[in-house]
């Protein structure tokens, strides 16, 4: 006869189906131990490699962390039921003996995860790093041809410059950004150009004749973090392996990024290989020059006969 369940075991249970639709899954059930009857939360009976399995779940909807006792009680009822495993899900968390004693006795220790669902009491965070790479100055030369008057390279702003009637500033914010893309950690980039002879160019309104550009670019290099919320539809957080666990056709969604709440930390994320079926989130902001207007960019590429970077 099944026994009255609470409101957390009904969301374990779906947990429980998520992860294995094909297993057997039980809510508020008894069965008869060595010493009698013995309640089950959550049972789940299904296969694993064609051999049969039995997953033995406590839940605990309580208001302070699970302790160790808890760890202690569902091991015994382990190995008294027989099951193959045991897996304590808490509402709230778990104390650090509990999780030390879990992890030496092979206990598993998790919280149901339920994006909008009032009984989940847990509050998912993660610390989001992200790499910025950054263009935090530019110092422009303009070389004019020799029939230009060569006053006109003397108090110029890159803003002011034109070809073909299209904001040369755009060309260079793309310039920096693919400059900073491909020489990551780089203090100082120096890009210089020769242009071919071409009639539209212009300078504040007047016609001028352009023979190459020089742009010293400072750059850095910095890790910025920020904590936000994380929500998943249907899933549990694993406290020993320190991973959401999202079962297939559920979702993880993480909360908004506050532009504003970014903070510079000393390191960064460490690549390493990830287990079958996870991933991670490796996330680089670029600060190129910023472009004006709409963003429309002259073909400047076209006119580049000669062209030299350095890298500091």
């Amino acid at each position: 006869m099944a026994k009255a369940g609470d409101d957390y075991q009904d969301v374990v249970g779906a947990v429980a189906r998520a992860l294995d639709p094909c297993a057997s899954v039980k809510v508020g059930q008894w069965i008869e131990g060595p010493d009698g009857r013995r309640d089950l939360d959550v049972e789940v009976r299904g296969t694993i490699d064609g051999a049969s399995c039995f997953v033995l779940i406590e839940c605990k909807d309580w208001a302070d962390p699970v302790g160790i006792a808890v760890v202690d009680a569902l091991d015994s009822k382990r190995k008294d039921l027989n099951a193959d495993r045991g897996v304590i899900y808490s509402n709230s968390g778990f104390t650090a003996p509990a999780l030390r004693k879990a992890r030496r006795v092979g206990i598993e220790t998790a919280s149901a995860l339920k994006a909008g669902d009032k009984r989940i009491k847990i509050v998912l965070e993660r610390l989001l790093i992200a790499k910025r790479l950054s263009v935090d100055s530019l110092r422009a030369t303009l070389y004019p041809r020799p029939d230009q008057d060569p006053e006109v390279e003397h108090g110029w702003r890159v803003d002011q410059l034109l070809c073909d009637g299209l904001p040369v500033k755009n060309w260079i914010s793309e310039l920096s950004l693919q400059l900073i893309q491909g020489h990551e950690g780089a203090r100082q980039i120096t890009f210089r150009c020769v242009f071919k002879p071409h009639p539209g160019w212009s300078l504040n309104g007047r016609a001028i004749s352009v023979a190459g550009l020089e742009m010293v670019f400072k750059c850095s290099k910095k890790w910025m973090a920020q904590t936000v919320r994380v929500h998943v539809t249907l899933g549990l957080y694993d406290y020993l392996r320190q991973k959401v666990v999202v079962p297939a056709k559920q979702g993880y969604m993480m909360g908004w990024i506050d532009q504003e709440a970014w903070k510079e930390v000393d390191s960064g994320w460490e690549e390493k290989e990830l287990e079958p079926n996870s991933f991670e989130l490796f996330l680089t902001m670029l600060h190129p020059i910023p472009p004006v207007g709409d963003g429309e960019t002259p073909a400047i590429a076209d006119l580049i006969s000669e062209q030299e970077v350095r890298v500091e």
